[in-house]
């Protein structure tokens, strides 16, 4: 039987952080993925919480432009 990872409680708040503001904007998954260089099956993936692929500090940054905000912006507040 094949275990997969499970995203931590941070992972999953910065990947839900980044779907809500995201979608507020009315930008699709692709379109993030493009404007990030990575591909739209990855954004899903990252966006699931089943998958245990997740955004990296570089990703982070690139979202953060992309999205005209703060990368802190996708953080929680305290430790999870």
């Amino acid at each position: 039987m094949i275990r997969v990872k499970q995203k931590s409680d941070f992972d999953q708040y910065v990947s839900a952080a980044i779907r809500q503001m995201r979608i507020a904007q009315g930008i699709t998954q692709a379109d993030l993925a493009y404007g990030i260089g990575v591909s739209d099956g990855f954004i899903s993936q990252v966006e699931s919480p089943k998958s245990p692929s997740k955004y990296n500090l570089n990703h982070l940054n690139k979202i953060a432009k992309y999205l005209g905000c703060s990368p802190r912006d996708f953080l929680p507040e305290k430790p999870l």
